[in-house]
């Protein structure tokens, strides 16, 4: 254990929370030591089963939840790629979904462990697969970052509802952004009932229940009014995808604020693939003398991760390099794009 201060990953929404002016304390979400080491083995595979399926213990909404029920794995063999799919996207009824608060002071974060994608490590890789051979990713994107031009070593794409959208992020525009093709609009439908079927539990109490969690008042109302009509649900009009195809592929520190982002709708992230770092640190300020990292969140195979305002105002988020990770990962960030 490092002698940083661990956070409390399960600590109630409704707690308080200390001033962001103040500089914060230096955190580990949960520290990992480069345990990506050699191959992806079946060893490893079984390691990262059991993690996800293990019954942990959240306090999320003030209530404890545990979960001794062990996934299994679907009885026919014959299932095709689609059909796997079109069976995990739907949210089972013999397990409930464990959101784990991992929040820092002013900064909202919901994480979810290993329920997008499929149940085990086989349909994900299955997912993952499906996602790389996707015709539209480029390579040696060039970009700016604090005014310096870079150039990509990992593979972007985007995609859009109706393929008419444009997002523009350090400097990188005038890039193709599709209709999803069908596999990502089935992950985002995922994402979208996962989401909503979380604030429907943190709401079904009445408005009181609302009244200490820091969540956009527009997002929930939204969502409940999603809820109430049945009808398909649309949060998101926008993926980003990520592939690192390496341990020495990484990202930045950066904040998602750009101008065109909803400003009360959360950054869902989703991964497959490798285990890699999700490091976090303060946004810069003027009276800032140093800004080490803050907390350190591990994002593995199938885990979705919510970022809810005002986060990218007050932190950046970056995927370091990890040179012992062996294997490749995608990771899809679906966002709400406002429309002129």
């Amino acid at each position: 254990m490092s002698s940083k201060q661990s956070i409390d990953s399960t600590a109630k929404l409704g707690s308080s929370t200390p001033d962001c002016n103040h500089a914060p304390k230096v955190v580990a979400i949960e520290q990992v030591e480069e345990r990506n080491h050699g191959s992806f083995s079946e060893k490893q595979r079984s390691m990262e089963e059991r993690r996800n399926n293990s019954g942990r213990q959240s306090t999320l909404f003030g209530l404890c939840h545990r979960s001794g029920n062990k996934r299994s794995r679907d009885p026919s063999p014959q299932k095709s790629v689609h059909q796997k799919m079109a069976s995990c996207l739907r949210l089972p009824s013999r397990s409930k979904p464990m959101w784990e608060n991992i929040s820092l002071p002013k900064g909202p974060m919901l994480l979810l462990r290993g329920c997008v994608g499929g149940w085990d490590w086989s349909e994900r890789r299955s997912t993952r697969e499906e996602l790389a051979s996707l015709p539209d990713w480029k390579c040696d994107v060039k970009f700016k970052i604090y005014g310096k031009a870079c150039q990509m070593r990992r593979r972007i794409c985007q995609y859009s509802s109706g393929g008419n959208v444009s997002y523009t992020y350090s400097g990188v525009k005038n890039m193709n952004a599709p209709e999803f093709p069908q596999i990502l609009h089935d992950i985002k439908c995922r994402v979208e009932n996962l989401i909503c079927d979380c604030i429907s539990e943190i709401t079904k109490d009445g408005t009181d229940s609302l009244k200490n969690l820091s969540f956009p008042a527009e997002f929930i109302e939204r969502v409940k009014s999603m809820n109430s009509d049945n009808s398909e649900k649309n949060l998101y009009n926008y993926c980003l995808c990520n592939h690192y195809r390496s341990g020495e592929e990484y990202m930045g520190y950066h904040s998602d604020d750009e101008g065109c982002l909803d400003p009360h709708t959360p950054i869902a992230s989703v991964s497959f693939g490798i285990t890699r770092n999700f490091d976090i640190r303060a946004r810069k300020k003027m009276s800032d003398v140093g800004r080490p990292r803050l907390a350190r969140v591990a994002l593995g195979d199938g885990d979705l991760l919510l970022m809810f305002p005002p986060m990218q105002d007050n932190y950046e988020h970056s995927i370091p390099v990890q040179k012992k990770a062996v294997g490749e990962r995608i990771n899809l960030t679906f966002r709400r794009i406002t429309t002129k």
